[in-house]
């Protein structure tokens, strides 16, 4: 955290570029992964699975950036935005299961920011287990499974 009398273009500067190595975290954790389909979606989980294990960032500046002067994170915001292209797009076949994963993966990460002890390391294993299985579905098996499960739902 930085002090109060921190001048504000230093802090400005320290948010762009932790962001920015975050940002090529995520591309580099994308690139590596065996599976294409849905691994941009699986990098973002990895990236703020644990703002406690992502001690060495400032988890509650990057929160205040975001919110507070979002220029700050402009590479963060772009790459949401082309994931969430990619994502939405018909004719990709991860689909919107990846925009659900990174939203649940924003509210899981703010949660340990506001209140670390909300769930133990159990709970939260299986949450971040369950949300990077979730990045293997298409839009088709997902359609499938609301079928399965929603009362009085028929597939398409």
């Amino acid at each position: 955290m930085f002090r109060p009398e921190a001048p504000g273009e230093h802090i400005e500067r320290h948010v762009e570029a932790v962001i920015e190595e975050l940002v090529a975290e995520l591309d580099h954790w994308s690139r590596t992964d065996p599976v294409p389909e849905g691994a941009d979606d699986r990098a973002y989980v990895q990236a703020f699975s644990d703002a406690r294990e992502n001690s060495d960032r400032d988890q509650v500046t990057l929160l205040h950036a975001a919110v507070a002067r979002p220029h700050l994170a402009e590479a963060l915001i772009q790459l949401n935005r082309r994931m969430d292209r990619e994502d939405l797009d018909p004719g990709h076949p991860a689909g919107v299961i990846g925009v659900i994963v990174r939203l649940a993966m924003d509210g899981l990460w703010v949660s340990d920011i506001l209140d670390a002890t909300r769930f133990d390391e159990a709970q939260r294993r299986r949450i971040i287990e369950i949300l990077t299985g979730l990045t293997h579905l298409t839009d088709e098996r997902l359609e499938g499974l609301l079928a399965e499960v929603v009362p009085g739902e028929q597939p398409d």
